[in-house]
């Protein structure tokens, strides 16, 4: 396997975290409460998915997610409407999902403190980021 294609497989990983988590966000809002102080739409990485998870955090906090709303903002580019409707219909309903649920709230952060951490400009910055990555290993999150 090569460099690049396990580049892609952690890219093509990270991307599906990312799609979960929104999903499961949009689907039951009430998992904001469980993932305040943790994910913010910075964390999400990918540009499409930072995008929707700005209007869906946006929604939220007004009180009001609307899935139909934020699609109709993605109609105009059909590839980006399919990945944004694709995020909506993966369901957080099973018990191996509500513990994938915890494994992908870290997936996202972890990848977005990684990025950070690449662009650190001065070492109080940095110290501060592995703070935060150090402080995931005893991130726990119930569903129930």
């Amino acid at each position: 396997v090569s460099v690049r294609e396990k580049r892609k497989s952690k890219d093509d990983g990270v991307k599906q975290s990312q799609r979960l988590l929104l999903t499961w966000l949009i689907e039951n809002p009430k998992l904001f409460e469980k993932i305040e102080g943790v994910i913010t739409p910075e964390d999400f990485r990918e540009d499409l998915y930072h995008q929707v998870a700005q209007m869906v955090f946006e929604e939220h906090q007004a009180g009001d997610v609307n899935p139909a709303r934020i699609l109709n903002r993605f109609i105009n580019d059909e590839a980006q409407y399919k990945e944004a409707a694709a995020s909506l219909k993966e369901s957080l309903n099973n018990e191996e999902q509500k513990k994938a649920f915890l494994e992908t709230v870290i997936k996202v952060k972890k990848n977005s403190l990684d990025e950070a951490s690449r662009a650190a400009a001065d070492i109080s910055q940095l110290q501060k980021i592995i703070q935060a990555q150090s402080a995931l290993k005893n991130l726990h999150i119930s569903l129930d």
